[in-house]
């Protein structure tokens, strides 16, 4: 802290520029419509605060610029360790509390137990002893593994330190409430995806700046689908029960925008009002904290727009748009009239709303096939006609995608690739209409060789940059070079030959867990079920020699591709993880040495368990991961264990 700013702005633009920093590496998904959303209203004196000796006295008695704000990392995986890197500026004035400050995680409400808390960020002013330089703190606090629960309502409160008192040092400490032990300074919730500061913590005995609120959709949609309905559930504090004396009943409600143009008009939309409402649809607690499940019915809100005029003789109007949708919150005093949805759309009471991302019906699951006739003369030049089904969803790309003929291996380079096929939803940028995807492959004389096995693969194209097309080319290796979305070994007989053709797992089978014994046996199946000496005894407890994989067990072990356990049985049951999938299939492939160790894991160093295996997994792209992490932890189910084979 030696080269702090000179003024208020300075220290801001500085503040925000580290905790912008501190964001860019801790951040690993993308930000969805189903984040936070925040309502601004003023409410009474926050959860916490008390007079008397429980709170001691606050610094904004001798301070009037005291606006304290806080700024920290999102929070990862709460069953790993990880650290709070928070920020801090606005912490003028001079503190009664002789040590310094210090940041605390715990429940919401008053009298729960310190989870978390940080090291003394001690004062550092140059002139004043109980002062901050520029009212600016920095600090880092350890949060143990399995500390924090995701699914429960916790804030992050900053607090005086008040040093000694009968040889004892009074301050917060893990295990015990805070209250008495030191001066609360300023209290916030605590947001999982972090904070940038820019709003301001609320202050004891002050009138706090803000009621929260934000809500999120089932699982980890994005959507409420409109077809099957759903739950929204929302979350918030600071609706204590003087605010809502002062405001009124908290409402919430979803209601039909006004509709779209179409043509220079409007398609009309049925004036619908779902409303939600405290004490009837779901209660407050004591200390002001909400947890309302908003439960919409299938089919109660309407899914499209009626066409403006239907087109005679058109059993449908092919121009279709999905109707939008709000979700807001008002207050209604006691005797008011029922507020309408003019009165809504007017804004009247209406303390927040934010559209509602609605989507008619629930998108089918990308689930990649590809299909084609066999195969003509290799001698001759041909073409090879590809139907992919099960292309669902929304891509990323610029362009398309292409079809991709290589030699099976990683980093073999193309040896025959399809023109671009692009997007062609009608209604829906960056989509394939029903999920397919067509696309032909000019296969020259003699470029495949029978004897030689072959994969098809469907990549993505970026389109250009630096002036070169960024998609597949033939002669190099399409890694590096945009995204694989599937897959499947070339069969020269055709892809419904049924000459080794295995049977695919039915859906519920997808959903299981895949074990050891399922790895090690498809590992040998891709190497080709070669010839094994097998020992008269098995090498395992747990394994018999008439065991169906027996010889794939011990190919594995002739590999080094795994030994079995440290209790000296194979365990062919039990579960395995991404870490597993990664140390077995380099291991198959020969632990070849790497060309270098980048990677993109945000949850992946140098010291981590299988560094080496992982970073080589995701370079060869037998890896589940696209959202920045690996996850080794993560158990791997028979679907997913189904499309790595395909990969590797």
């Amino acid at each position: 802290m030696s080269a702090l700013p000179n003024s208020k702005s300075s220290l801001l633009y500085a503040t925000r520029s580290c905790s912008a920093l501190a964001l860019a590496g801790a951040i690993i998904l993308p930000v969805t419509p189903a984040l936070a959303q925040n309502a601004t209203a003023d409410i009474p004196t926050a959860a916490g605060s008390q007079s008397g000796d429980r709170v001691r006295e606050n610094p904004t008695d001798t301070s009037d610029e005291f606006n304290p704000h806080l700024s920290y990392n999102a929070l990862k995986n709460t069953d790993e360790d990880q650290v709070l890197d928070f920020w801090g500026w606005g912490f003028e004035g001079d503190f009664n509390s002789p040590k310094g400050v210090q940041v605390v995680v715990r429940e919401v409400g008053l009298n729960s137990p310190v989870l978390v808390v940080s090291d003394i960020v001690e004062y550092n002013h140059e002139k004043l002893p109980f002062a901050y330089q520029s009212g600016y703190i920095h600090g880092t606090a350890k949060i143990p593994a399995n500390t924090l629960d995701k699914e429960k309502d916790y804030v992050i409160e900053v607090w005086g330190n008040n040093g000694y008192e009968d040889g004892k040092l009074i301050t917060p400490v893990v295990g015990q409430a805070p209250e008495g032990r030191g001066t609360l300074l300023a209290t916030q919730e605590l947001n999982f995806e972090g904070a940038d500061g820019t709003t301001a913590s609320d202050i004891p005995g002050k009138t706090p700046q803000k009621v929260t609120f934000r809500y999120r959709y089932d699982g980890d949609d994005w959507y409420l689908y409109t077809a099957e309905g759903g739950t929204i559930h929302m979350k918030g504090w600071g609706y204590t029960k003087e605010w809502r004396e002062k405001h009124g009943k908290v409402v919430f409600y979803i209601a039909t925008s006004r509709g779209v143009p179409d043509d220079g008009d409007f398609l009309p939309a049925k004036d619908v009002l779902l409303r939600f409402e405290e004490g009837k649809d779901f209660t407050i607690a004591e200390n002001g904290t909400l947890n309302a499940q908003l439960r919409v019915k299938p089919g109660e809100l309407q899914n499209y727009y009626e066409p403006r005029v239907p087109f005679p003789g058109a059993p449908s109007y092919e121009k279709r748009y999905e109707v939008n949708y709000e979700i807001g919150m008002f207050t209604e005093k006691q005797g008011q009239p029922p507020l309408t949805l003019d009165d809504l759309r007017a804004g009247k009471n209406v303390l927040f709303h934010s559209a509602l991302y609605t989507q008619a019906f629930r998108p089918s699951p990308f689930a990649p096939k590809v299909e084609y006739k066999a195969l003509g003369d290799t001698t001759a030049d041909q073409n090879i006609y590809f139907l992919g089904t099960g292309f669902y969803g929304k891509f990323n790309f610029s362009r398309g995608v292409q079809y991709v003929i290589r030699e099976k291996g990683s980093n073999t380079p193309v040896l025959a690739t399809s023109d671009i096929f692009e997007y062609n939803h009608p209604n829906h940028i960056s989509e394939f209409k029903n999920g397919k995807v067509r696309g032909v492959v000019k296969v020259p004389a003699n470029t495949l060789d029978p004897a030689k096995k072959y994969v098809v693969e469907v990549w993505t194209n970026n389109g250009y940059k630096n002036g070169e097309n960024a998609g597949p080319v033939v002669g190099k290796a399409p890694e590096g070079r945009s995204e694989l979305l599937a897959s499947q070994d070339l069969n020269f007989k055709g892809s419904d030959a049924d000459e080794g053709k295995q049977p695919s797992l039915t859906d519920e089978q997808r959903k299981e867990r895949a074990t050891r014994g399922e790895l090690t046996a498809a590992l040998y199946a891709q190497a080709g079920s070669p010839k094994v000496n097998l020992p008269v005894v098995s090498p395992w407890p747990d394994v018999k020699t008439t065991d169906p994989n027996y010889a794939a067990y011990v190919w594995a072990r002739q590999k080094g591709i795994t030994f079995g356990w440290s209790d000296g049985k194979f365990h062919a049951e039990a579960s395995i993880s991404n870490a597993t999938v990664a140390a077995f299939t380099y291991r198959a492939a020969g632990s070849p040495t790497l060309d270098h160790d980048w990677h993109s894991y945000t949850d992946l160093t140098p010291d981590s368990a299988f560094f080496r295996e992982i970073v080589w997994a995701g370079q060869n792209k037998v890896a589940l991961s696209t959202s920045g992490t690996f996850d080794p932890k993560h158990t791997v189910t028979r679907g997913e264990l189904e499309v790595l084979m395909m990969a590797f």
